[in-house]
């Protein structure tokens, strides 16, 4: 409350308004409710006005797509004992950097001791032996449990990835490879922090190398001679998980038990932060909400250099690779890549500390440059921070991390080392620096990987399975440390780039985590009463992918009284609705409904649609052709609700969908007009509007027509019809034009769905390969596989004219499109189901009225979908050989997507 003061000076009709304006300013917590008194004259009555601040709406959560998870090591009996065998059978190559720890056993003949330290002895000694089997001895009963891996020790890492990348290289993989990790385990099951150095790297390479058998012992013993005979049964015996554990002769098994845990009742607000890492991706949203929350000081130590922010960064990459690789003084593409990605680093973290000084305060957020590989520059970053942070460090955020995935076959050494100690030295530094005053919390960001692997990630797989097994050695002794699993952010950090998406795509399912969810999982681990010290995150599309590659895991996971809510989380008497909701991925709202007639609008912009970056044209990002049967397929949904799309015909495409700038839309009118109904069908013409405007607004044309097609619905999806596959006989390899640089159709991302493109004497061919994290992403509620029938229409242009040139062409008209079964992108890729696209005769002429037929047909025989009759407006030729474009000499009028 504010009285008025007799005497003083007053604002007259302004009275109040300071007070008015603070409450209105007010950022960060303070009263919901503010009383201003004031009296008009001296000594009179005093006038009232109450502030009150409204209530938050409180917008509906998302259902959560991912569980939370406590990782324990559970006793695991073997489930089919095997025949004795030897541990060393003939044709064996092993690897140690002591013999010693081999103790009284004898080693046959003919097994090839690999060497550590000569200059490519080890490669040649593997091409030279060509093992059948691998072993590998890993002694850390003399490692320092405090001080992390000795350099010894990742030497031997180092020749752990050697061997195998050697053994990629030979005419047949290994039938066994078998690493022994002795002392990695003591007799209260806490595993020896460097263990996951080696399990990390074993359960990526077992999922790389599916025929071989590939296992990871994490032994007790001090000696191979009482781990040999656990070692020997596990060789060659069926596995749930590529790594076991014995201590205290019990079989042990990492067990992912479902477990929400229970945050304290009121946690303290953090006072002080500290993130290793984190000015970038998912570090960066994190700490923001951190901000939002608690308003701590943040040190952030990052290998990025803030820089002064050059004006080169606010050109886009096109522009500053052109300006840089010409000149005297100019640069390879690559290099001058490389040169904008830390220009665009270094923006991005700025923005990260204005946005945090922002929120906290400018004097609350110290950002410390440093490597933080470099033990004694992440000692000096450390001392700085305690110098003015004399009550310790509330919390310490481990972030950092990097990726680089590929086969062992094809990744190199430095990439390894690269990715690998990143995590592996900034732990171990940020350890020795915070000596005996270590952080009160310590939280490592993991990955879904180091509890599983993953194909191409032996490095990676190996960082965060260490930080597993730090964390619960950490924990053990009474430490707050404890190490988050995440799974693919939809949005921020490694899963997001383009690259990673296709990568992840094509080698392993994971759930596309929206942001808010993420948040919500990280404050809530943070907040926990007791932090477990291992917990990962994960939903159904993983468990899926676990029941593939590993049959009974999820079993041995479930508690002995598993929940009996089924599977879509309803109660099992609850009935299904009758109707399902119409999608609405492409319906904002529904602005006009009539007898027989609907029309929705929709906008389309590159903040809610960035997919269409991915897609474009003459310079644009545009909505695909392809992607109007998906628009008209909804808006006939909603005007006739319980029916499915079967058939589109008479599809137009007159004028590009495009979004021309960041920040400003388009919103586009959708209009459905039912012309029959029947018993079996209704059939529904749909059009595509949008007004044209003047750069200032100025209306010019109304309702331009983008695209027209006819919906056929039926109350089912149409039984899918035979397919029989041609044979490979006189195909000769295409390139996809539209995945070359090119300044007509350009493709990435979700888009570059096609693969093994290639002519045939019958016509052209493909593979269908979708980036299901992409689709994920952006297309988890459409009906029609429109990503698939995008790939399936390019697959058409793949003739070779003038040579070796091919065209870029756009659709401009397709007769008619069958869908079967009821497919969808999302169905398929979460399925794995194997497509295969087809497209005849064996010439064609897009620009022709001649008919012509594409069919997508899955490797049973059964078609999924398929397009009669299209045809297109070509813009331009890739020169297959040198990847040069040559435009078309009259360019007809761009009318067409």
């Amino acid at each position: 409350m504010s009285p008025s003061r007799q005497g003083a000076t007053t604002l007259l009709g302004a009275e109040g308004a300071r007070e008015l304006i603070a409450f209105l300013a007010r950022s960060g917590p303070g009263p919901a409710t503010v009383v201003i008194e004031r009296a008009p004259e001296p000594g009179g009555p005093a006038h009232s006005l109450r502030l009150r601040r409204p209530a938050a709406e409180e917008e509906p959560a998302e259902p959560r797509l991912l569980d939370r998870h406590v990782l324990r090591l559970a006793p695991a009996p073997r489930r089919e004992p095997g025949p004795p065998t030897p541990f060393f059978p003939p044709s064996t190559a092993l690897l140690t950097y002591d013999l010693a720890a081999l103790g009284a056993c004898e080693l046959p003949m003919d097994t090839a001791l690999l060497p550590l330290s000569q200059q490519d002895a080890l490669e040649e000694a593997v091409r030279r032996a060509a093992p059948r089997h691998v072993r590998i001895v890993v002694d850390l009963t003399r490692e320092d449990k405090l001080q992390g891996p000795s350099e010894r020790l990742l030497r031997l890492h180092d020749a752990l990835f050697r061997t195998a990348k050697a053994c990629a290289g030979l005419p047949a993989l290994p039938e066994s490879f078998v690493l022994v990790i002795l002392g990695g385990i003591d007799a209260d099951r806490v595993q020896h922090p460097s263990a996951g150095l080696f399990s990390g790297f074993a359960k990526s390479l077992a999922l790389e190398w599916p025929d071989s058998s590939v296992v990871a012992v994490v032994h007790e013993a001090a000696a191979l001679t009482d781990a040999e005979a656990d070692a020997s049964a596990e060789s060659l015996a069926p596995q749930l998980l590529p790594v076991v554990a014995f201590a205290g002769g019990v079989r042990l098994l990492l067990r992912a038990t479902r477990d929400p845990g229970a945050a304290a009742a009121s946690p303290e607000p953090l006072r002080t932060v500290v993130a290793a890492g984190g000015g970038r991706g998912i570090g960066a949203t994190l700490l923001t909400a951190l901000a939002r929350r608690d308003r701590p000081r943040f040190h952030i130590i990052g290998s990025t250099p803030l820089g002064t922010g050059e004006p080169e960064e606010a050109i886009g990459r096109q522009e500053f690779i052109r300006t840089h690789s010409t000149g005297p003084d100019r640069l390879t593409v690559r290099e001058a890549n490389a040169a904008y990605d830390r220009l665009a680093a270094a923006a991005e973290v700025r923005t990260t500390v204005r946005t945090l000084e922002e929120i906290c305060g400018a004097d609350r957020v110290t950002y410390h440059a440093c490597d933080l590989r470099d033990p004694d520059a992440v000692r000096e970053a450390v001392a700085r921070i305690e110098s003015v942070e004399r009550d310790g460090v509330d919390l310490l955020l481990n972030v950092a991390g990097t990726n680089r995935a590929a086969s062992v076959a094809k990744k190199s050494l430095a990439d390894f080392r690269a990715v690998r100690d990143l995590k592996v030295r900034t732990h171990t530094n940020l350890k020795a620096a915070f000596g005996d005053r270590q952080p009160r919390r310590w939280c490592n960001f993991g990955s879904f990987v180091g509890f599983t692997g993953q194909n191409g990630e032996t490095d990676y797989g190996s960082a965060n399975d260490y930080l597993n097994t730090a964390a619960a050695y950490s924990a053990a002794r009474g430490t707050g440390e404890f190490t988050i699993g995440w799974t693919l952010w939809r949005d921020v950090g490694l899963g997001a780039t383009p690259i990673m998406r296709r990568f992840l795509a094509k080698s392993a399912q994971f759930t596309a985590m929206p942001t808010p969810e993420g948040i919500g999982h990280f404050l809530h681990e943070i907040d926990q009463a007791e932090p477990a010290p291992l917990t990962v995150l994960f939903g159904d599309a993983e468990r899926a992918t676990m029941e593939r590659a590993a049959p009974g895991y999820l079993d041995f996971c479930r508690a002995p009284a598993p929940d009996p809510a089924p599977a879509s989380g309803r109660a099992a008497s609850s009935p299904a609705p009758v109707r399902p909701a119409p999608p609405d991925f492409f319906v904002d709202d529904i602005v006009d409904r009539g007898a027989g007639r609907l029309t929705v609008v929709r906008t389309f912009s590159l903040e809610r649609d960035a997919y269409l970056r991915e897609h474009v044209v003459n310079g644009y990002p545009t909505l695909p052709g392809t992607f109007v049967p998906e628009l008209a397929a909804q808006a006939a949904m909603h005007l006739v609700p319980g029916r499915v799309p079967a058939v589109l015909e008479d599809i137009r495409l007159d004028a590009f969908l495009r979004v021309y700038r960041p920040g400003r839309g388009e919103t586009k009118k959708i209009t459905a007009r039912l012309v029959e109904s029947g018993r079996h069908e209704s059939v529904v013409d749909v059009e595509v509007t949008g007004d044209v405007l003047a750069p200032g607004g100025r209306l010019l044309v109304k309702d331009r027509r983008h695209f027209s097609a006819r919906v056929r619905l039926r109350d089912e999806p149409v039984t899918a019809p035979r397919w029989e596959h041609w044979d490979d006989q006189g195909a000769e390899p295409v390139a996809d034009p539209y995945h070359l640089p090119n300044p007509a159709v350009l493709l990435s991302g979700v888009f570059v769905s096609t693969g093994d493109t290639r002519a045939h004497p019958h016509g052209r061919r493909a593979r269908y390969v979708p980036d299901r994290p992409g689709i994920e992403r952006w297309f988890s509620g459409l009906v029609v596989p429109s990503v698939l029938l995008d790939g399936l229409a390019r697959t058409s242009v793949l003739n070779r004219s003038d040579g070796d040139w091919i065209p870029l062409a756009v659709p401009r008209t397709i007769r008619r499109i069958d869908l079967y079964d009821g497919h969808t992108d999302a169905s398929l890729a979460a399925a794995g189901t194997r497509v295969e696209l087809y497209s005849l005769p064996a010439r064609l002429d897009l620009e022709s009225a001649e008919e012509n037929r594409s069919v997508a047909v899955t490797a049973a025989g059964d078609v999924v979908l398929q397009i009669k009759d299209m045809t297109g407006a070509v813009l331009g030729h890739v020169n297959q050989t040198t990847g040069e474009y040559r435009g078309r000499r009259n360019p007809a009028e761009e009318t067409t997507p």
